[in-house]
């Protein structure tokens, strides 16, 4: 058993279902006689903070209680720490994408129940700009969805996944000018205009999003995504098609261990849904089996299941013949 813990809570995750979940997680907790304490925090500073004093405290895990931009603060209030804490997730957020693609329950009482047996496995992580992320890393589109996607929240007439899709949907219809960027890989090189880029850790991107065959946490690598220009009803089309698992020929995936974007002008980010400053230039590099986190024992030791393309799909292409160059 792992203990103690420290459960860092954040009260706006998915919509403020916190009241409800985190009693429920207590109590389990209790009933299993492991010792933790609580702590409330809202907005990532505040969230990386308690997971960091809790971290050199000699708390033996931090447990994020909320949705993916609350395990993106813990995830850096660890690492700040050294990274020898382990990290808990019990999911109560909006989407939930980093959880959705490990072992963990998706209920509140069967997450805790599972915290109280869990151990710790060693998993990669990210780092972008100085900021680590589990998930994803993104800009251009990807990050005015999830801007958009935070304002619609703030408004507590959607929930859930919904509020992702009505967010793409309003930004492909609102017809902003794509980006200018220089892409730059390990072993390749990429110039072009784009709708995005997106630099993933995780097994799910949107759920949706044409998936590399066998993504994985462990295996010391990043994937790369690329959306080149399009036109408008093209997107519109486009986005269908990706919400099908359908391959789409302006989208671009590789595999690397770090990639270097500048951009024609400074250009808005996220990282895990959580909104960076905007930039022109970002490193992203990927740290292997850096972070803890702590699964079921049953799941252990953890052989994920492929989340590949759908029967008869083809991969998506590497950088594409004419706009990419591999480096010597």
């Amino acid at each position: 058993m792992v203990q103690p813990l420290l459960l860092v809570a954040n009260p706006y995750a998915g919509g403020g279902r916190i009241g409800e979940v985190l009693p429920v997680v207590t109590r389990v907790l209790r009933s299993r006689g492991v010792t933790y304490a609580v702590e409330e925090a809202a907005g990532f500073a505040a969230l990386a903070a308690a997971a960091e004093r809790a971290s050199r405290s000699g708390f033996a895990a931090v447990v994020a209680v909320g949705g993916d931009g609350t395990v993106n603060a813990v995830v850096n209030g660890v690492m700040r720490a050294g990274g020898r804490t382990a990290v808990g997730i019990v999911p109560a957020g909006t989407a939930n994408e980093f959880a959705r693609g490990l072992p963990i329950p998706r209920s509140a009482q069967r997450a805790a129940q599972a915290l109280a047996h869990a151990q710790p496995a060693a998993f990669d992580v990210a780092e972008v700009n100085g900021r680590f992320f589990a998930n994803v890393f993104g800009l251009g589109f990807d990050a005015r969805v999830a801007a958009g996607a935070n304002r619609l929240r703030d408004r507590r007439f959607l929930r859930g996944r919904a509020v992702y899709f009505l967010a793409s949907l309003l930004e492909l219809v609102s017809g902003r000018e794509p980006l200018e960027v220089e892409v730059v890989t390990e072993s390749e090189r990429f110039s072009g205009r784009v709708l995005l880029v997106a630099v993933v850790n995780g097994r799910m991107y949107g759920e949706r999003v044409p998936s590399l065959p066998t993504p994985s946490l462990r295996d010391g690598l990043l994937d790369l995504y690329i959306i080149q220009e399009m036109r408008r009803m093209r997107s519109l089309n486009a986005a269908l098609k990706m919400l099908r698992r359908s391959p789409i020929p302006e989208i671009v995936i590789q595999r690397c261990r770090q990639v270097t974007v500048e951009a024609d002008r400074p250009v808005e980010t996220h990282v895990d849904g959580n909104p960076m400053d905007a930039s022109r230039r970002i490193h992203a590099r990927v740290l292997p089996r850096a972070l803890q986190i702590l699964l079921p024992p049953e799941a252990l030791p953890w052989k994920p299941s492929p989340l590949g393309h759908a029967a008869g799909e083809e991969p998506a292409p590497a950088f594409p013949s004419g706009r990419g160059d591999a480096l010597p």
